[in-house]
């Protein structure tokens, strides 16, 4: 059974508290294989990273046949998307100036940490793996670094910091990617079309701005060659986050496994499974 855990938007210690707990679960813990696919924390905190590793680590879970792990586009940026106290909206403010040699740096941060505490958890992608059960794990990067994380066109503010890219290089890396046991693609962003996020200004600030879009979703287009891509290799599931839904849906035959609820106390915390030797594909969420 293959678990899936995502954007769990980890924010101070009650929130790991509750992430323990739910790494707890009878799901989790009869897991053959957990997988994390993005937005484990709400902003960047090299400290807060360290203890959710602490709480893996506590439950055995620190180790390339039980967990994989990748970011998302909260995990390296210096605000997070769901603030608690007023300090929180000063750094929400900021995240939209984040330098991209800021970002990358904290990437190489965020993945050297996992990896000193277990080595193949987690690697900047492309990178692929076999589980004892002979499933492949591939995993690929959407989130993508702009230097223009703001676009204003008119009295419309589009915010781009939520958008997905896939990258030609990493889809003609799947199409090498070979093997005989069931392909898993992990990613971030959802591969289908996606709502995007809209917000009207009060009405002082009404008079210069009427409309705040923040997109979600991959480019039609970058989609088209993602799924392209996924057919050629095989792929028989997708796991992905970043939208807070839990769903299980096809495209062209291949399943779409969305899972990621946050951590605000509203939207709850879900946790997804598969059997992938199961005729069809369920997804069982709790």
């Amino acid at each position: 059974m293959l678990c899936h855990l995502s954007d769990l938007h980890l924010r101070d210690a009650r929130d790991l508290d509750a992430f323990g707990r739910q790494l707890d679960s009878a799901t989790v813990q009869s897991a053959e294989h957990v997988a994390i696919t993005g937005d484990l924390l709400d902003r960047w905190d090299a400290k807060l990273l360290e203890g959710a590793l602490d709480a893996l680590g506590a439950r055995g879970l620190l180790d390339r046949q039980r967990l994989t792990i990748l970011h998302g586009n909260h995990d390296l940026a210096s605000s997070g998307g769901h603030p608690r106290r007023s300090s929180d909206l000063w750094r929400l403010a900021l995240r939209f100036w984040d330098p991209p040699l800021l970002i990358r740096r904290r990437r190489r941060q965020f993945y050297e940490a996992i990896e000193r505490r277990g080595e193949g958890i987690a690697s900047p992608a492309p990178f692929a793996k076999t589980l004892r059960s002979g499933v492949r794990l591939a995993v690929l990067d959407t989130v993508p670094i702009p230097w223009r994380p703001l676009r204003i066109h008119g009295d419309t503010l589009t915010v781009r910091h939520a958008i997905g890219s896939v990258q030609p290089e990493q889809l003609e890396w799947l199409t090498t990617v070979k093997g005989d046991g069931a392909l898993v693609l992990l990613i971030h962003h959802y591969p289908l079309e996606a709502p995007e996020f809209r917000w009207n200004p009060t009405s002082r600030l009404r008079h210069f701005l009427r409309e705040v879009r923040v997109p979600m979703t991959i480019p039609a287009e970058e989609r088209e060659l993602f799924w392209a891509a996924a057919s050629a290799s095989g792929a028989r599931l997708v796991l992905c986050g970043h939208v807070h839904r839990a769903r299980l849906e096809w495209k062209d035959g291949i399943a779409v496994g969305l899972n990621g609820q946050s951590g605000a106390e509203w939207a709850g915390r879900t946790i997804a499974s598969y059997d992938l030797a199961r005729q069809p594909l369920k997804q069982v969420c709790e």
